[in-house]
C-alpha cells in the first residue's frame, strides 16, 4: 500500500476551477488498488470540505490542513491539532500590520473559519463575520490568513511577525499569508497525520506547486507540477503535467 498526498489549489486543479477529469480517474484507480489519497492544503477544513462537495463518487483517505496544523481521517475524526498559544495569539493580533483595513483577516480554529476582515476571493456564506475580542476568545485557534500585495510583502510580514514572536512561522502560497504555530508546515503535519495512523511506515508520495509546499516536497522527496515555478521545478525529484500522471506513473 502507498500513500499519496497533494496540494489542492493549482496542484490537483487550477486555481478557481473543478479538479480535472483525468485527475478524478487517476484518484479512484488508485484507490481502488488499496493504496490511499489525501489533501494537504492550505484551506481550513471547512473550505476544504466546501470544495469537494461536488465531487460525491469519491472521498480522500486524510485531510491534513492549516499548512499542517491540522488533520482528519477519512471519518472526519480529528488526528491532531496544533494550536497558537492564546497569549500569542493576542500579541500578533495586536501587531499594525493586522490592523491594517486593506488586508482581509481570517481566523482558522480546528474545524471552522470566522472573518474579521473578510477575503473577497471567498463566499461570504463561508466566513461569518468576527469582531477582534470574539476571535481572542476562540479555542483552539489554529491559523490566521492575511492577503497581501505580492509575494514579497509576504514574505517581509512573515518574518517581522516571527521576529517578534518566535513560536509563529509563516506559509505562504502566492500572496497569501497563513500563519501557523512555528511547527505547522505541510510536511510536519504529514509526518504527525502518519505517525497516529495504522499507514505509519508506507511509502508517502507527495506533490506541490508553491512556496507553502516546499516543507512536505523536501521532508519526503516529492513532485511538482509543470505550472510551477522554477524555484518548485528545482526543488522536486520529479515534475509531472498533473497529479493523475504522477498516481497512474506510481501504481
Amino acid at each position: 500500500m502507498k500513500i499519496a498526498a497533494t496540494d489542492f489549489d493549482g496542484t490537483l486543479c487550477p486555481i478557481g476551477e473543478p479538479i480535472p477529469a483525468e485527475n478524478i480517474k487517476a484518484i479512484k484507480a488508485w484507490q481502488a488498488a488499496g493504496n490511499k489519497f489525501g489533501i494537504a492544503t492550505g484551506r481550513g477544513l471547512t473550505l476544504i470540505r466546501e470544495a469537494l462537495e461536488r465531487y460525491g463518487d469519491w472521498q480522500p483517505d486524510f485531510l491534513v490542513c492549516n499548512n499542517g496544523a491540522v488533520s482528519v481521517d477519512g471519518e472526519g475524526q480529528m488526528i491532531h491539532c496544533k494550536a497558537i498559544a492564546p497569549d500569542v495569539l493576542r500579541g500578533v493580533l495586536s501587531m499594525p500590520i493586522m490592523q491594517e483595513d486593506s488586508h482581509s483577516l481570517l481566523v482558522f480554529t480546528a474545524r471552522s473559519v470566522r472573518s474579521i476582515r473578510p477575503n473577497p476571493d471567498i463566499p461570504s456564506e463561508l466566513i461569518p463575520p468576527i469582531t477582534l475580542a470574539e476571535a481572542l476568545a476562540l479555542p483552539d485557534v489554529v491559523q490566521l490568513s492575511i492577503k497581501l500585495a505580492t509575494p514579497e510583502e509576504a514574505q517581509q510580514v512573515s518574518a517581522a511577525i516571527h521576529a517578534a514572536y518566535p513560536g509563529l512561522g509563516g506559509n505562504i502560497n502566492r500572496s497569501y499569508l497563513d500563519i501557523n504555530a512555528v511547527e505547522a508546515d505541510k510536511g510536519w503535519g504529514l509526518q504527525q497525520m502518519l505517525a497516529a495512523s495504522e499507514w505509519k511506515g508506507s511509502e508517502l508520495l507527495v506533490i506541490g506547486d508553491d512556496k507553502n509546499d516546499l516543507p512536505m516536497i523536501e521532508r519526503f522527496d516529492g513532485f511538482t507540477v509543470a505550472t510551477a515555478k522554477p524555484f518548485m521545478h528545482e526543488a522536486a525529484s520529479k515534475v509531472y503535467p498533473t497529479v493523475g500522471s504522477m498516481l497512474l506513473d506510481n501504481l
